[in-house]
């Protein structure tokens, strides 16, 4: 088994998080200004912080993950993995809770803790295993020792963390270019977290 470290790593802010709409797979809007001004300044407490570059870099194929992981590393070697994109909301997205407050489904969906149908939306312990799946796939070769950021989603981060260390999904919420530093030991015989990390510090001055 090889020791990875593994940075996740939620998008820069965009429009639609701004207004605090639910902004899924179901919409691909890029970061707003603002978002892009942060993703920024986090760059150079990265580069402050870490010197050395990860080995790989992983991201979402939403414009707002690659936008983000443009500007955080500089490069266009980024490795675009599809399921590690965002819950479709189906019907709710592009909608806040003012917008929605007083539909019946809207209000089912809240009544279950955030995991039941969604009306055109996607199933959510389908996308769990779907975020989980992306991140197996983000981790590469199981015998090799390496540094891996993966760039993605508020939703994706939850799943995977949930996976990873059974706690319930809700417990790991992060705001825009937050995350959670992972140690881990990856191999033939399964993916075993040593360690995590609130990453919470690189979005504050």
């Amino acid at each position: 088994m090889a020791r990875k470290i593994v940075y996740l790593i939620r998008h820069g802010r965009t429009p639609g998080n701004a207004e605090k709409k639910y902004i899924g797979n179901g919409i691909d809007e890029p970061l707003c200004d603002e978002g892009r001004q942060e993703a920024e300044e986090l760059r150079k407490r990265m580069e402050a912080q870490m010197p050395d570059r990860p080995d790989r870099i992983c991201a979402s194929p939403l414009k707002r993950a690659v936008e983000t992981a443009d500007i955080l590393y500089d490069t266009n070697d980024i490795r675009l993995i599809d399921k590690l994109t965002e819950i479709d909301f189906g019907a709710f997205e592009g909608k806040n809770h003012m917008e929605l407050n007083g539909d019946p489904a809207y209000q089912a969906w809240i009544d279950e803790g955030g995991k039941g149908k969604i009306p055109g939306g996607e199933d959510f312990n389908a996308f769990c295993r779907r975020s989980y799946t992306g991140f197996q796939k983000a981790l590469g070769e199981p015998d090799r020792k390496e540094t891996i950021h993966i760039v993605c989603h508020g939703g994706t981060i939850m799943a995977v963390m949930s996976e990873l260390t059974g706690k319930e999904y809700f417990t790991f919420m992060t705001e825009n270019l937050g995350g959670y530093r992972l140690e881990l030991e990856y191999g033939d015989a399964g993916t075993f977290l040593i360690s995590y990390d609130c990453l919470w510090s690189w979005n504050r001055p």
